[in-house]
């Protein structure tokens, strides 16, 4: 991404959570209601326009549209299962990677007694320190800890933010492997280890490599021309066995490691469609 803009991905994923946070998801328990206001008026107009095409449109179009684009909402809710199965368990913190526009920390209640620490590129944490100033924290404590992931230490950015490498820790690292190069991956996951207590959850969003077959679709271009525009290229697409033993390497063990359809279920919702849908993946992991 460019070093003085913020990320234009993590927009462009608010704006897919603001479309099914006005009902336009197969997920009926998908709930959002504070992602509209972190949103740039160029963004909030797109959101705005979109859901107003989408309204009028016939149901039958409807519920051909939103499978194109409802594996973001499917994602999140995964991702909250998750989580909140390791607050349950009884983690009390929580470090959100590449956290871009997250919303957790002010929407969800199981968080109260947790402390959470967004990490994140510097412009775009500064940004949304802007745009969420005013909003309520659900959350017992919130941190934000900027960092580089192509270059900062991770380790020590946490530490001097007050989180504590002796006590367990559930990390939710969304939407950012497949910006990573090998090497970025790699130094991450080894300062993850180093600041996770036994019992830590490792709950990571990939996406595997594109079959051969659809390496030169439309939509794949189409979003490789996106993402090259914005100066986000998808660089690290990588396969279930390799992310299995990089995160094997570092200590945690893999409890499972799914795919849209699995979410699907898992939340109530319908099998998304698209590129996206079929090569994103979402592993859990605990450190031994």
């Amino acid at each position: 991404m460019q070093e003085t803009r913020p990320s234009q991905t993590a927009s462009f994923v608010a704006l897919w959570r603001a479309i099914a946070e006005r009902g336009f998801t197969s997920a009926p328990s998908f709930s959002d209601p504070v992602v509209g206001s972190l949103l740039s008026p160029s963004w909030a107009v797109l959101d705005r326009l979109l859901a107003f095409g989408l309204a009028r449109t016939t149901p039958l179009q409807r519920a051909h549209s939103i499978p194109q684009f409802d594996s973001i909402a499917l994602r999140v809710l995964a991702i909250d299962v998750a989580l909140q199965r390791a607050v349950a368990a009884g983690v009390a913190q929580l470090v959100i990677l590449g956290a871009g526009l997250d919303t957790r920390a002010f929407r969800l209640p199981e968080l109260a007694d947790v402390a959470v620490f967004e990490v994140d590129h510097p412009a775009t944490q500064a940004y949304k320190r802007r745009k969420a100033a005013t909003l309520p924290v659900r959350a017992k404590s919130l941190s934000f800890v900027p960092v580089n992931f192509e270059r900062d230490a991770l380790g020590p950015a946490l530490l001097a933010a007050g989180h504590r490498a002796d006590e367990p820790t559930v990390w939710v690292w969304e939407g950012v492997v497949m910006y990573l190069a090998d090497d970025a991956l790699r130094t991450t996951l080894d300062a993850i280890a180093a600041a996770s207590a036994p019992a830590s959850v490792l709950v990571v969003n990939y996406h595997d490599q594109v079959p051969l077959a659809a390496q030169h679709s439309r939509e794949q271009k189409l979003r490789e021309l996106l993402l090259s525009y914005w100066g986000e290229p998808q660089i690290g697409l990588r396969a279930p066995a390799t992310m299995l033993r990089e995160v094997s390497r570092v200590g945690f063990a893999v409890e499972r490691d799914t795919g849209t359809t699995e979410w699907a279920a898992q939340v109530g919702g319908q099998p998304p469609a698209g590129q996206t849908a079929a090569v994103a993946r979402l592993l859990v992991a605990q450190r031994r």
